[in-house]
């Protein structure tokens, strides 16, 4: 999410979400809405590069990274 909020703090103009679809009960809350978000950014931006983003596991064995 913070790569969201640094989008629209940026320039809240160029972000757009449109409701897709919603879900009806008993749809769990957090699955009840479909969005889709789109949005132009600026030319250094990096996103899902923050620490929330980052592999759990930094090193994966290549037997498992190649199956």
């Amino acid at each position: 999410m913070d790569d969201v909020f640094k989008l629209k703090n940026k320039n809240p103009e160029l972000v757009k979400v449109d409701v897709e679809r919603v879900n009806p009960v008993p749809t769990p809350l957090q699955l009840r809405l479909l969005c889709n978000m789109t949005a132009e950014w600026y030319e250094d931006f990096r996103p899902f590069s923050s620490q929330e983003y980052q592999p759990v596991v930094a090193d994966i064995p290549v037997a498992y990274a190649s199956s």
